[in-house]
């Protein structure tokens, strides 16, 4: 049986938007400025602390739709009442400063209000729907299913669990191992990726996170090594993807898109190299020479511009997907127990300020956001197999 079903295209279409001048690798954008490009981040500008009436504020929303019975898939601004409008203004401009300004905001302070493990949910998706009104759909994972779509994740250790006889081959996602991740954007996922740190794992768990400026990269490999941009932008990235009862399939595409002037890093190795948890099919062409060289730049330039987050529980971190990188150091639990490390995770889009995206793989970056699909935002994850039985773009 054939794995091969390849969906090619030109590396000039990667790059271009209806309305970009950029037609090819050869003409790359020039430098990019802007709050967007930064070498080391200041966390008293990313960070933004909630007040003890603004938690009582967001507290009192939750209650509102637990009364009303509102499902945890209708939750939108006109269903997260939030009656202090101050607050709603607040939450509203973090987008702008995800897409205009730095890439990265800490909304900080919701450890306060205690919340249950529903209510934490019902507050995140509140909260976020006053930051990026769009929630993406994890549409991949759930191909050969009959369920709603998974809006939300669980990031968690679930290396202890037993492993169904069916998920043997899958191995676990990238969002349920505890070993290291590289430095990464997740592929075709959403615009913002917002995380809840709903436990950090203690202290001297590991488990620290990173971002990196892919613009400020962008910068220095176009006046050092713009080779590397031109095979990041060529559309021959051989990405395997993994589907639950069928083989996986090869699907080529860049890992660099530009619109308007904007660089979008796409950048994961996940499905490009496998992991040792997931492994690589063998009849899978590998990647080529320029593209591990073009990943080990990538990787460290980030490492050398990058910041470690400032993280507290209960914080909601917001980074923006396209442009900044992000990364990991593994972590583990204590006296042989699995770790208690906890993150909530959804993928977002806010159509007002979202950036356009190149024309030939627009559907791509659109998919996620598909309308009308039904949404699933589970309290628990209880089957951490059947979130990668789509693709795997993660990590």
């Amino acid at each position: 049986m054939s794995i091969h079903t390849i969906s090619s295209k030109s590396s000039s279409d990667s790059l271009q938007s209806d309305s970009s001048e950029f037609s090819s690798p050869d003409h790359l954008a020039p430098a990019v400025a802007g709050p967007m490009v930064w070498d080391r981040l200041d966390a008293a500008k990313y960070i933004i602390e909630l007040s003890p009436r603004e938690v009582q504020d967001i507290r009192a929303a939750v209650i509102k739709v637990k009364i009303a019975g509102i499902p945890r898939s209708d939750i939108q601004q006109d269903t997260f009442d939030l009656a202090n409008p101050e607050l709603a203004r607040r939450l509203s401009l973090v987008s702008k400063n995800l897409h205009d300004g730095q890439g990265v905001v800490v909304v900080r302070g919701l450890d306060a209000a205690n919340f249950n493990d529903e209510e934490a949910v019902v507050a995140f998706a509140g909260v976020c729907s006053y930051v990026c009104p769009k929630r993406a759909t994890d549409s991949y994972a759930n191909q050969t299913l009959k369920c709603a779509h998974f809006i939300l994740g669980h990031v968690r250790d679930a290396t202890r669990e037993k492993v169904p006889t069916w998920a043997k081959d899958i191995g676990l996602a990238g969002s349920k191992i505890t070993a290291a991740m590289d430095f990464h954007s997740d592929r075709f996922s959403g615009d913002v990726l917002a995380l809840y740190v709903r436990n950090d794992g203690g202290s001297r768990s590991g488990g620290e996170q990173f971002v990196a400026s892919f613009w400020r990269i962008y910068n220095e490999l176009l006046a050092r090594d713009p080779e590397v941009l031109e095979t990041m932008a060529e559309a021959n990235w051989p990405f395997e993807l993994k589907q639950k009862d069928g083989d996986p399939y090869l699907e080529y595409g860049p890992t660099l898109f530009l619109s308007k002037g904007k660089p979008m890093c796409q950048l994961v190795k996940a499905p490009l190299l496998g992991t040792p948890l997931i492994s690589r099919d063998q009849r899978m062409p590998t990647v080529t020479a320029k593209q591990m060289h073009a990943m080990h730049a990538v990787g460290e330039l980030a490492k050398r511009f990058c910041t470690q987050l400032d993280r507290k529980q209960g914080d909601i971190q917001f980074i923006n997907n396209l442009s900044i990188m992000h990364a990991r150091q593994a972590y583990s639990g204590n006296n042989g127990k699995p770790s208690t490390r906890h993150l909530l995770r959804m993928f977002l889009r806010d159509p007002e300020n979202a950036w356009e995206k190149p024309a030939q793989f627009r559907s791509n970056f659109d998919d996620p956001f598909t309308p009308g699909r039904q949404q699933n935002l589970p309290i628990i994850d209880t089957d951490p197999w059947r979130i990668i039985s789509g693709r795997e773009s993660h990590g």
